[in-house]
């Protein structure tokens, strides 16, 4: 799923963008702080010392007794072999406790304490790239709904979902009354459904599907896939209708999944968003786009409602809005 070897500071400065979308300025100030002194030296001693010039941001963000806290659990993930790792925690926790509603910093968190996931993953699903890509789409789909004659999203498709970590991004402006993660990784489904998303997951309003996007069952009236209770392995077939499709990985795959839509000509005539980028050197990438215009090539639109580009850190994100 990764676009890059993406570091610890890059996660981090995901984590400031997200701040910034969510109105916490003061907080996205102290993560941005811990994100520069990483990039300068992520030993123990250049972070400490960065710890300490950095204070003054930290005391802006937080209070004393979260501080205190702070400063003891940051003086024990300096002993400990997994540095960066435990350091950066250090941090989830103490956005976790200001931001106690926020599913990101818990979600996080969770996994990180019960080692779900190697840093490197974490990295890559939470890189600044990967933020900044999801609340473009997010932000350009709030501007294309509230054209459209009935501005809500009922049923959401999320094609390649990872974590289903959008629903957090989407959450913030935008509203709907199922979503859909479609995903090929169990695992994923599984930190999506019970630790992401559990909130959600009672009568499945968010629910992850395990299946290959490609060989999914398509109806005039809509996708028909097994729900699966991953913890006990009971499953039930169900039909879904989407008005909302999301693709944010259309360079992991080829556009099957797309012209099955096209030709299927679905009763919702749903709203599909597709990103993909230019980074034709990973070999996972067996689908990427040089442009907005080799993009609309690849996936003809019969309505086109939004088309742009968005350069990020060493390459390039493109995205289409609209009708196939």
């Amino acid at each position: 799923m990764s676009e890059a070897n993406s570091s610890g500071s890059e996660f981090l400065l995901g984590l400031e963008e997200y701040l910034n979308f969510t109105s916490e300025p003061q907080l996205a100030k102290l993560i941005h702080s811990v994100a520069f002194t990483l990039q300068k030296d992520n030993t123990p001693l250049g972070f400490a010392k960065g710890f300490l010039n950095n204070l003054g941001s930290v005391i802006d963000a937080i209070d004393l007794k979260d501080l205190q806290d702070l400063c003891f659990n940051f003086s024990k993930a300096l002993d400990s072999v997994e540095f960066e790792r435990d350091a950066i925690s250090v941090y989830m926790s103490a956005l976790e406790k200001k931001l106690p509603g926020d599913k990101i910093f818990r979600g996080i968190n969770t996994i990180i304490k019960n080692d779900l996931e190697s840093a490197q993953v974490l990295n890559d699903a939470f890189s600044r790239s990967q933020i900044k890509s999801k609340i473009w789409l997010i932000d350009e789909l709030d501007v294309v709904r509230k054209k459209l004659p009935d501005p809500v999203f009922k049923q959401v498709a999320v094609f390649a979902g990872w974590y289903g970590q959008i629903k957090s991004i989407y959450d913030k402006i935008l509203t709907y009354r199922k979503m859909r993660v479609i995903e090929i990784d169990k695992s994923a489904c599984e930190i999506s459904d019970y630790i992401f998303n559990l909130p959600q997951l009672e009568n499945h309003k968010v629910k992850s599907i395990l299946a290959n996007i490609n060989e999914l069952t398509l109806h005039k009236n809509g996708y028909e896939w097994t729900v699966e209770n991953f913890k006990d392995g009971s499953k039930y077939d169900e039909k879904f209708l989407p008005d909302l499709i999301i693709n944010t990985s259309a360079e992991h795959m080829t556009e099957d999944w797309f012209f099955q839509i096209k030709f299927k000509e679905m009763e919702s005539n749903p709203i599909v968003a597709i990103q993909s980028n230019n980074l034709f050197d990973i070999s996972e990438h067996i689908n990427c786009v040089y442009s907005v215009d080799h993009m609309k090539k690849k996936f003809p639109m019969k309505q086109v409602l939004y088309e742009g580009e968005l350069q990020l850190k060493g390459y390039k994100r493109v995205m289409l809005i609209g009708r196939p």
